[in-house]
């Protein structure tokens, strides 16, 4: 019988390339996917929908968990990252604003876990992809930072609280790879506040989960993958980009 990952967030980007590296890896999926699924079809692979800031959504996808069970990881990375200003501009409710973030970065995860209660193989792992924002807020995007922080701190909770039988780690990546949006002047002064001055792409927090989930000796840890842009300054919040 084939192991089981759990990742959230897995209809696009880093989550998609993660549900492909693991299906390659001959491991079952269990994909949770919001609005967008770019998934091929695979017969190792599920796919269930939930808008995580939605307490019925979240509620429902908990549910259906015990079919699958039981789990060897989970990877907790679906994410929402909305400026302030945007929010405002949009004239998104500053309660909503707030409820969005901490609904998809706290509350859902905290609820998954909870339900994944009783359903772990014998040694398993979470791995939880947080952000540098965590440690080090930007103004421009305070609630998404505040969330982040929220994900983290309640990540080492379960690290204490799941140990031995599940180890619990976490993840902070930085600008590790540009959207399409990004300006080439934008990507440029990024990349000059790091140490690496690379952009390294999704295959590096591939890489960071791949060493967690095989470390038996590390838990409770916190891995920046950044290009060491943590320990390089505390850099510039005015960019409008």
């Amino acid at each position: 019988m084939k192991q089981t990952i759990l990742i959230t967030g897995a209809g696009k980007r880093l989550g998609k390339l993660l549900a492909e590296h693991y299906l390659g890896c001959g491991y079952r999926v269990i994909a949770h996917f919001n609005t967008v699924n770019e998934l091929d079809e695979h017969p190792d692979l599920v796919t269930l929908q939930a808008n995580l800031s939605s307490q019925s959504d979240v509620a429902q996808l908990c549910n259906s968990l015990k079919q699958y069970a039981p789990f060897c990881g989970v990877i907790h990375n679906a994410s929402c990252f909305v400026a302030d200003g945007v929010a405002a501009q949009n004239n998104t409710d500053f309660q909503d604003h707030f409820q969005q973030h901490f609904s998809v970065h706290v509350y859902a995860p905290m609820m998954i876990t909870e339900a994944l209660s009783g359903l772990w193989d014998e040694s398993s792992w979470m791995t939880v992809i947080s952000d540098i924002y965590s440690e080090i807020p930007n103004e421009r995007f305070s609630v998404y930072c505040a969330s982040k922080a929220a994900l983290q701190n309640w990540a080492l909770s379960m690290a204490q609280r799941l140990s031995p039988q599940v180890r619990t780690n976490i993840i902070q990546p930085g600008p590790i790879q540009f959207l399409p949006e990004h300006s080439e002047a934008y990507r440029q002064m990024v990349l000059s506040q790091s140490l690496i001055k690379q952009e390294l792409g999704y295959q590096a927090i591939i890489d960071a989960c791949d060493y967690l989930a095989g470390s038996q000796a590390v838990c409770g840890n916190v891995m920046r993958v950044d290009g060491g842009r943590f320990v390089a300054n505390r850099y510039d919040q005015t960019f409008n980009n």
